[in-house]
């Protein structure tokens, strides 16, 4: 049976599928968690209000569309410093603080060219990366063509190897 779009039982399920998707790609154009996290209560709310135009195959795609304009509307008033939060460390064990340091160091310049990447390429690079989100799912979510996010990607994949200096 299918939920009838506008319905409380519609957006749960909308809320459900969607938040930690459009909750990361705010993070990655924003760099800030508690920033992200705002402005994706302030996209579902937007969702709420426009329910009754929404199609169910197009409710991620508006979604991000949202997203995007908020995030650019918000940034022309603010600057981001961007910082994503590295996961390595808590999975090292019982390695020498000489290791440890190499590490730290790589992870903070991993930071700072994941950081410097042009918006669309550090965003599309971290939606397949860190969510695991295929390119033709990162193409329908963003509505652009998968030649285009492969393109961004070999563009994110060029500048990070150039900046690190080895195959990644």
């Amino acid at each position: 049976m299918k939920i009838e779009t506008g319905t409380e039982s519609w957006f749960k399920g909308v809320f459900d599928e969607n938040y930690e998707y459009i909750r990361n790609y705010l993070f990655y154009l924003s760099g800030d968690i508690k920033l992200a996290e705002d402005l994706v209560k302030d996209v579902l709310l937007r969702l709420c209000a426009r329910r009754n135009s929404v199609k169910n195959e197009s409710v991620r795609a508006f979604l991000f569309t949202i997203a995007r304009n908020d995030f650019l509307k918000n940034r022309r008033q603010n600057n981001y410093d961007l910082k994503f939060r590295s996961t390595y460390f808590e999975q090292v064990e019982n390695k020498s603080p000489d290791y440890l340091l190499e590490l730290k160091e790589f992870d903070q310049k991993l930071q700072n060219t994941i950081a410097g990447l042009p918006d669309k390429c550090r965003v599309i690079y971290l939606m397949n990366r860190i969510d695991e989100m295929t390119y033709a799912e990162i193409a329908e979510s963003l509505k652009v063509s998968v030649k285009a996010i492969e393109k961004q990607m070999s563009k994110a994949l060029q500048i990070l190897q150039e900046e690190l200096g080895r195959r990644l």
